[in-house]
């Protein structure tokens, strides 16, 4: 066969083989990130967590609590910020909103039953933890299983049904009949607090738990356990397996370093976390924040305002502390300066309720102010608390420079903020809009964030 005869032949088989290879060709597919990505890529944490006297509470106005105080040093691990999503009194409710990916992580004391395992992904231990029998000392005390027969034993709905499977259980193995009192009102804590006062006679607790009350109910007798010790530990979705890894990573440096030590025996073993002659958890029942409470309500009510936000700019401006000074002058709860005590026409401002008299009538008259630059109340107050913190000057300056730069000038949040936290860079502040000139709106802002993460923390209160 000639040269001239082979060609054509030639030119189809590369032909054939270049189609071949187009159809061979590989498409890269961008997998999708994993749900730390996501957290990171966010920049929040978000969690569910219990409100009770050791997970997470608020006490004199400071937040505090186990979990919490975890679950912060977490979030700063990674670089985010902690975002309370829920505070749950549930924990099957808690599961299913996790489940439903409503948050990334229950950071409470979830225990490694296996009937959990099959639906949640635990971190390692933080720690182990019983079952036991509350009793009060008062009475003739049940030392053996079988003394249960008869007699009921309050659980709470509220806290995980293993509580009512560990009584079943007992039953059904001695042939006994416990009468298992379910109750939906309030927390595994209410309970042993019904139990001290001589209410109810019998609940079923976690020691840890019980062992954090003994100093401040005297009349409760945790000895008798019900299961031995079982794993607890936080839990997120089966398939956020980085996450967790990075929860073991984080978990084994601060248990090496002591901090965890120190933050367990902080609220689980230290009674001098709990306050003399009284419970810790008959004063967060009444959801005292403060002892200006009942100031802070008159005058919220008088402003519209929830008391609560005002409690939450007393705790940032002074810490509660009516005799706080400034080095520019502003003195008292609000810190008050004298122009503004002036322009209400108050002299003695310094005493509390002068003082939130003041701080609560110059809130208003901004609220009021700042109303034709933002109508959406709940914007706005991001504005007002700027606003007390900078002046509304400044804020002015930045709503003009937001909508110079066609951003929302009614949006606080990457619009408005933006432009006051640069306010200290000539190309803003020596804008002919920047009637104001200079400001170190950083401050302003961390103001901001500040008080709301407080006001978020106070409305958890019960």
């Amino acid at each position: 066969m000639t040269i001239a005869k082979i060609i054509p032949y030639i030119i189809i088989l590369l032909l054939c083989s270049c189609q071949s290879k187009q159809k061979e060709k590989i498409e890269f597919v961008i997998p999708e990130p994993s749900h730390l990505e996501k957290i990171l890529q966010k920049g929040t944490l978000d969690i569910s967590i219990f409100y009770n006297t050791t997970d997470y509470y608020v006490y004199q106005g400071v937040t505090r609590g186990f979990h919490y105080e975890l679950a912060q040093d977490f979030a700063n691990y990674l670089g985010v910020k902690l975002k309370i999503i829920e505070v749950n009194h549930n924990i099957d409710t808690a599961i299913q909103h996790l489940q439903d990916k409503q948050y990334d992580l229950l950071t409470m004391s979830v225990s490694q039953t296996l009937a959990l395992k099959k639906q949640l992904g635990f971190s390692h231990a933080f720690f182990q933890t019983a079952k036991v029998l509350v009793q009060n000392v008062k009475n003739p005390p049940i030392k053996n299983i079988a003394a249960l027969d008869e007699k009921e034993v309050f659980i709470s709905k509220n806290a995980s049904n293993s509580y009512k499977r560990r009584l079943t259980k007992i039953q059904d193995s001695l042939g006994i009949e416990i009468y298992i009192m379910e109750v939906n009102f309030g927390s595994n804590e209410d309970l042993m607090y019904l139990v001290e006062n001589g209410t109810i006679d019998y609940m079923l607790i976690d020691e840890n738990i019980a062992n954090a009350s003994r100093f401040s109910m005297k009349n409760i007798d945790y000895s008798f356990k019900l299961q031995d010790s079982i794993a607890v530990s936080w839990a997120t979705n089966p398939e956020n397996e980085l996450l967790i890894i990075e929860i073991n990573n984080w978990l084994k440096q601060i248990k090496k370093n002591g901090k965890f030590n120190y933050l367990y025996k902080r609220y689980f073993n230290n009674h001098k976390s709990v306050p003399s002659n009284t419970s810790k958890h008959a004063i967060l029942q009444k959801g005292t924040i403060s002892v200006y409470d009942h100031l802070l309500k008159k005058e919220a009510q008088r402003i519209a305002y929830d008391w609560k936000l005002l409690a939450a700019i007393i705790f940032t401006e002074s810490n509660f502390n009516p005799e706080a000074e400034s080095i520019v002058g502003a003195s008292g709860l609000m810190q008050i300066i004298p122009e503004t005590a002036k322009q209400f026409s108050v002299s003695n401002y310094i005493q509390a309720d002068s003082n939130i008299y003041v701080g609560a009538s110059y809130l208003q008259y901004l609220d009021k102010y700042l109303t034709k630059h933002v109508p959406d109340s709940t914007e706005r107050i991001k504005f007002v608390l700027a606003s007390y913190n900078a002046g509304p000057g400044h804020i002015l300056d930045a709503i003009r420079l937001a909508q110079k730069h066609e951003k929302d000038p009614q949006i606080w949040k990457g619009n408005v903020d933006y432009y006051l936290r640069h306010k200290n860079m000539p190309q803003y502040y020596q804008d002919p809009l920047a009637k104001n000139g200079y400001c170190d709106g950083s401050q302003a802002y961390s103001y901001v964030e500040r008080v709301l993460e407080t006001y978020t923390n106070y409305k958890n209160i019960k």
